[in-house]
C-alpha cells in the first residue's frame, strides 16, 4: 500500500472564501479538513469543519463539563437563522496553523504516526511547496479492506 495511491485531491481554502465554501469542499470529497493556502499560493494552515462548529456552537464550559450535561437542554439548539450566519463568514478568522503535512514518499506508518502525533485524523500531501491532496485515516482503512 502507497500513500501516493491513498491521496484525495481537493481544492485549497483562500483568503476571504466564506465557511460554506469551504464545507461545501469538504463534503464533495468527504473530507474533514482542507488547506488554507494564501495568495502567494503557500499553504499556511488548515480550514476544520471540526473547529469552526467548535467555535461557533460550542462554549468551551460545555466541552469541558459534557459528561454533566442532560439530553433536554434544547434551549441550546441552533437555530436555522444562525445557520446562515455563520456559514456567511470569513474561513480566515477559523485557520489553524498546527496542520499534519508530509510529503507523498512518506511510509504509510510515518504518515499515520504524524497524524496520531497532532491528534488528528488527517494528514496534507505537499511536496516541494506543491499541495498534492489529503490522506485520511478512513482512506487507509477503506484501501485495506479492499486489498484484502
Amino acid at each position: 500500500m502507497e500513500l501516493t495511491n491513498l491521496i484525495i485531491p481537493t481544492a485549497t481554502a483562500r483568503p476571504g472564501m466564506s465557511v460554506e465554501e469551504v464545507f461545501r469542499e469538504c463534503v464533495r470529497v468527504d473530507v474533514p479538513g482542507i488547506p488554507f493556502q494564501e495568495k502567494d499560493g503557500t499553504i499556511t494552515g488548515k480550514a476544520s469543519i471540526r473547529y469552526v462548529l467548535k467555535e461557533t456552537f460550542i462554549p468551551d464550559f460545555m466541552v469541558k463539563h459534557a459528561h454533566l450535561l442532560g439530553d433536554e437542554i434544547r434551549h441550546l439548539d441552533i437555530k436555522e437563522n444562525q445557520l446562515s450566519e455563520i456559514l456567511s463568514l470569513d474561513i480566515d478568522s477559523f485557520v489553524l496553523e498546527k496542520m499534519a503535512v508530509v510529503n507523498s514518499s512518506t511510509p504509510i506508518a510515518k504518515a499515520l504516526a504524524t497524524m496520531e502525533g497532532l491528534d488528528t485524523t488527517y494528514l496534507f500531501v505537499i511536496d516541494d511547496g506543491v499541495y498534492k491532496g489529503i490522506v485520511s485515516t478512513m482512506a487507509i482503512a477503506r484501501t485495506m479492506l479492499t486489498q484484502a
